[in-house]
Order: C-alpha cells, then structure tokens, then sequence
C-alpha cells in the first residue's frame, strides 16, 4: 500500500531531522507522523499535520519544521509536495503512479481490500435471542450487524467464530413450554403472560399430533391472580404431574423456534458457526460443570462473600453500580451465574479476544460480565461488548406493533417477505448501531435516488450495462487527464484497503454503508458527465476503467456487509 510506504518514508525524515537536532520522540508522538488520505485534490493526495503536534519539541513553528521536512522527503512517485496553512505537508502523486497502483486493484479483483494487518482468534457472540418465538425486527438488526463485522474483521486477516447463545433453561422456556402444553389440551385458561400467535397455536396443534392425548386430564385448579405467580404455579404443576409430557413439550418447542429461527437467519444469508445452549453448562453443584468451575475460580480470587445465605461476587470493586448475587439462598445459580459460566467455557476455547453483540436494553451486563471475565481470563484475552439499539418500524407514517409475548409482533419475516433481504441490511447498516432507527418502509420501497440503497445498486447496474457492451483493455493506451479527473473514485479504489481496515478496528460496518454511497454518487456523477463510450479510443479505454474499478469496488463493499450486488434492476 502507498500511504504504508509514504508513512515510512515520512517517519524516517523525521527520525533523521530529530537525531539532527537532538529530539527525542516518544511512541505515543511517533503514531502521529502519518499521511491522511486528503478529501478533494486541492490539498493533495496525502497531507500531514504532524508538523502541528511535533513543532514544540522540535522548538520550531510547524511551518518552519514541514519546510526542513519537505525538502527531505524524496520519492519518484511525487510530483510535488507542498506546505500550505500553519504547517500541512501535501503530497501529489503522479498520474502514471496512480494508473499503476489501479492496476493492482484489478489483479487483486475480490480480494481487494483484504490483508493480514490483523491477527488472533474471535469469538463473536451475536442475536442470542431466546428461543421463544420468531426473530423481530429488533433481532434482524443485531444480527445484520454482527455479520457485517464479522466479514469485516476477516478481511483484515483476525479468524472468526461467529456464535449464537441458546438461553433453553431460564424461566422463559418454562413460560413457552407450559403456553405450548396450555394450548394443546387445555380448552380454557388465562392466556395472560404466556406466549400467544399463531405459531404457539401451529406448534401446539403439532406437537398433540405428534405426542398423542393424555392419560388424564389437566387440572390446573385454583391460581393466584398475580400473573408471575400463576405462571410458575403452572410451570410447576405441568412438571410434576406430567413429567414426560413436560420434558417431550420442553424439546420439542425450543427445537421448532430454533428451526423457525435459524431459517429466518439463513434467509438473510447470516450463518452462525456454533449454536451453544445453555443447558450444557452443567449445575452449580457439578465440580465438573462450568457454573462450578466459575464460581470456584472467582471464590478462591477471594472476590465472594456471603449474605443472607446467598453467595455474592462484589462486583462493585470492579466498577458495578452494586454486587451480584451468584447462588441462591436454596443452592441454585442465578442468571448472572449461568452468563459468567458461559464466559468461563468461552475463556477455556482460548481466543484471543471477545466480541458480544447486544440489544441496548442490555446494557446493565457489560460491567457484571466484565468483571467476571476479567477475574477468570488468561493473558491477552480481551473482551468488549458493542449495543444495538430499537428498531422502529414506519409505514405509511403509521408505527407497527412490536410485541413479542402477545404474538402480534411484525416479525423480522414478514419485513422480508414484503422487502427483501438486501434493502433491509443495507438501511439496517446504514447508522450507527447504539442510535435508535426509523425504518421508513415506504422509503426501502421506493426506485429513486431517496433511496440509498437503490442508488447504490443503481451504480453497480449502470457499470455492468456499460461493460456488457465494452471492455477496458489493459494493453492500451490511456489518458491521464481522465484519472485526475476522477480524483474521489481513484482515490477511494486506491485507499480501499485503508478504509475498510478503519472501519473493522474501529467497529463501524456503517462507515462502508457511508462509503458506498459516497462512492456511488461519484460514480453518478462521473457517468452523468462523461460518456463512457465515445469515438475516441483512449477516452474510451480511461472511462472504461473507472467504470470497471467501481464496479470491483462496489462489488466487495455489498460483499462485506452481506448484500448481493445486482447486475439487473
């Protein structure tokens, strides 16, 4: 990469102009000796304000400091360096450099934009949802994006676990396991608080053909009217009166929302490596169990104490606004346990760092997970968390309804069916995860240039019509008026590999949603100004190549974030 080598090149200078004056420079002020891609060609193709943070330890205004620099900054490549303001250092790159360097982006085609900057192992948690019914559109946006960075991240050489927690042994799964039972031989009961819709009535009609009918009858009897009470009277009634029942319903529902689940997943084109349940964990009082062993390691760090016959880990030395309960006054682990458990199976895999994806709601765990993480973790493991937030669904100016427990939800599917998977990763992506969306389906519908992502296909369309009807020849002559004129597509083709680097470091698939429309409309811009072919062959064969790189780079831009690049509209 060029701006790699000018780096290089900008850091020796100064290194040299630091040894001649007796400077010092320390690592934190070295990061700083860089090259930026600059925005528009006025200010070059690179500019440094390094001159700006260096010129007090060198004793010298940092217009004086970029002049000594300048003149010693040589490389055929330029064709002039300049310093301008209070002590910029641009460079210009030549024309026929600039050709050379699009030509290794053509020999690298789809691999373009990928490097081995990066190494280590990842393990990427992300969606998670319980299995208690299908994915909303809340879940589509946590698993978008968790794709996305994950494609990202590979692209800079780190490997990639992508993986799904299966919650099928909390409270929850009991409430669906009693709604699916509930709705199968009971005729009538309060629905209050159970899961509802007409999937728990398919699963319950399913799962009676497949189960049979009952050798007595449900008797449910008297319950209390608060509706958390009720639910575990019922819970616990169905478990000791109809054990097989119970355990054959408990199966069978989290199995068929899994299926429900993973398909909807799969529609999008979002494949998970491992699916890790919950109730492999083990129980707390297993010595060979995860929970056990957790809470083993967390006890002998001397980090737990006991209070009201409970066991609680004190978080709070650890930046938790209060300490957590571990066990239970009766013996059993709490949910925090069982979440500390499953980082303590994911420390045992041995990656190198942890990425868990979750719904802003979420946001109470990061320091009760991090503390426990950090008290069982090996050397050079890391753990971070990234927040996604709500998913508000617009249509016709009217707010839809997102209520999972009652079953009246506009689910993650039915956005699908009605839009299409790509539109909906794209506006998915398109702001910053932790900022609440407004998806306008009227707008994801609309064939115009308002639409982002059909401006964006749009693009890649206009260049495979161009190129179905002629080809850029690398064996002839091009002109090199063309390139400069193109600054901002052969810039951004030029630096891509930087960029999407940037935006896997930096967890930002929103930042390449940004590019590919910044892209896109140059590509506009360009074609709407310049016919690509004309009767002059060298123009032609110029044009022709700005059209072909903008079709590679689109091409592995739509690639990463998961969305397939039309050739047809």
């Amino acid at each position: 990469m060029i701006l790699k080598e000018l780096n290089e090149i900008l850091k020796s200078v100064v290194s040299e102009v630091a040894k001649e004056h007796s400077v010092q420079i320390n690592p934190e002020i070295e990061k700083q000796i860089i090259f930026e891609i600059s925005p528009d060609n006025t200010r070059g193709d690179y500019a440094s304000s390094c001159c700006l943070k260096l010129s007090k330890i060198f004793g010298k205004s940092p217009r004086e400091l970029a002049e000594i620099i300048k003149s010693l900054i040589a490389d055929k490549r330029i064709t002039e360096i300049k310093v301008e303001g209070p002590g910029f250092i641009n460079i210009f790159i030549s024309a026929e450099q600039k050709y050379e360097l699009l030509k290794n982006v053509l020999k690298a085609g789809d691999s373009w934009g990928k490097s081995n900057d990066s190494s280590g192992k990842v393990l990427l948690e992300f969606v998670s949802s319980n299995p208690t019914g299908p994915l909303h559109v809340g879940h589509g946006r946590g698993a978008v994006l968790g794709m996305a960075l994950a494609n990202l991240l590979e692209n800079i050489g780190f490997k990639v676990t992508k993986e799904y927690y299966v919650n099928d042994a909390g409270r929850q799964i009991s409430i669906l396991t009693s709604s699916i039972i509930l709705n199968a031989y009971v005729e009538d009961f309060i629905s209050e608080g159970t899961y509802e819709g007409d999937y728990i009535k398919s699963l319950a009609s399913e799962f009676k053909d497949g189960f049979g009918d009952l050798d007595k009858e449900i008797n449910l009897g008297k319950l209390d009217e608060d509706k958390d009470i009720r639910l575990d009277s019922i819970a616990s009634y169905l478990q000791e009166s109809f054990y097989e029942l119970w355990v054959k319903a408990r199966e069978f529902s989290v199995d068929k929302i899994l299926e429900i689940i993973k398909s909807d997943l799969h529609s999008f084109g979002i494949i998970h490596d491992n699916w890790f349940k919950e109730s492999s964990l083990g129980k707390a009082n297993a010595s060979d169990s995860d929970l056990s062993k957790s809470l083993k390691i967390i006890d002998e760090k001397g980090h737990t104490f006991e209070k009201d016959g409970a066991k609680w880990f004190n978080t709070t030395a650890f930046g938790d606004d209060k300490d957590r309960v571990l066990l239970r006054e009766n013996g059993e682990p709490t949910y925090y346990l069982t979440d500390v458990g499953y980082h303590k199976n994911k420390i045992d895999r041995n990656y190198d760092h942890y990425i868990n994806i979750f719904g802003a709601d979420h946001h109470g765990y990061i320091p009760r997970l991090t503390s426990a993480f950090n008290v069982m973790k090996k050397d050079n493991q890391e753990i971070e968390f990234l927040l996604y937030q709500l998913v508000n669904l617009y249509e016709d100016g009217i707010k839809k309804i997102m209520s999972t427990r009652r079953g009246e939800f506009y689910s993650l599917s039915d956005l699908r069916e009605e839009l299409g998977p790509d539109v909906i990763k794209f506006f998915f992506l398109e702001k910053k995860s932790d900022h609440t969306m407004d998806f306008d389906m009227d707008l994801a519908k609309d064939e115009s240039k308002n639409n982002p992502y059909f401006y964006a296909q749009y693009a890649y369309v206009r260049c495979c019509s161009i190129l179905s009807k002629a080809s850029y020849d690398p064996n002839k002559e091009i002109d090199a008026n063309e390139i400069a004129s193109c600054y901002e597509i052969v810039s951004k083709a030029i630096n891509y590999p930087v960029f999407i680097k940037e935006y896997a470091l930096e967890r930002s698939p929103h930042s390449l949603v940004h590019f590919i429309k910044e892209f896109s409309a140059a590509f506009h811009s360009f074609y709407e100004k310049s016919p690509v072919i004309t009767d002059n062959e060298v123009i032609s064969n110029s044009r022709l190549l700005i059209t072909v790189l903008t079709k590679q780079i689109l091409k592995n831009s739509f690639n990463t974030l998961n969305v397939t690049p039309l050739e047809k509209m």
